[in-house]
């Protein structure tokens, strides 16, 4: 997504002041409503008038000092708030594995005994260890960034997460301290947990693999 991010700030100027969060989630959720009902059918041209029209006209009103900093959050919550966009940024830039979003939650098919610490690669392709503790997970990325984060078991295989902290760009941009995370694990296979995430207040599941060592 590194190409479409710096596509976005291309443009931007005149921000100067801190925004809160509250802000910025609620300019991404009109952008999600605009983008919602935008008949344009080509990816590029959608983003790029969704960007024209929605976001460079917020930002003008503010200094270039903080545009790097606003418009990452922006971009980051966006993808985080807004399935739409989601779906828009993966057809732009297929991941190299893709993410199934269902509306339907499915039915685990674990036993207890699956049911353990574990290891996961992420979608991008970098290595994440994962550890589990007390009540704190921690992921641990191949940058030396870390994210932290609690756990509570909601059921045998729902569990929720908790954000804290982190000092990784994506994870401390898309995230902020408080935002909760709902994953349900499927089933284990062959080097993978098959898993599903929910976003609470979201419709949609997004079902995917989850790596072990």
């Amino acid at each position: 997504m590194k190409k479409i991010l710096i596509i976005l700030l291309i443009g931007i100027s005149n921000i100067t002041f801190s925004q809160t969060m509250t802000e910025i989630d609620s300019v991404s959720y009109e952008m999600c409503g605009y983008l919602k009902n935008l008949e344009i059918k080509n990816d590029t041209l959608k983003i790029n008038t969704l960007y024209e029209k929605q976001l460079y006209p917020y930002l003008a009103k503010f200094e270039q000092s903080q545009a790097e900093k606003i418009g990452k959050q922006v971009y980051y919550r966006l993808q985080r708030n807004c399935v739409e966009f989601r779906n828009l940024l993966e057809r732009l830039e297929p991941p190299k594995e893709a993410v199934t979003r269902i509306t339907e939650k499915p039915k685990p098919e674990i036993s207890k005994k699956q049911l353990k610490e574990f290891y996961y690669f992420e979608n991008a392709g970098d290595t994440t260890r994962v550890k589990m503790e007390k009540g704190k997970w921690t992921d641990s990325f191949s940058d030396n960034t870390t994210s932290n984060l609690t756990y509570n078991w909601i059921n045998e295989t729902e569990f929720e997460l908790v954000f804290m902290e982190s000092n990784n760009e994506t994870r401390s941009n898309s995230s902020v301290k408080g935002d909760k995370y709902i994953y349900q694990i499927l089933s284990k296979e062959d080097g993978y947990y098959q898993m599903t995430l929910n976003i609470p207040g979201q419709e949609t599941f997004e079902k995917f693999k989850m790596y072990y060592e």
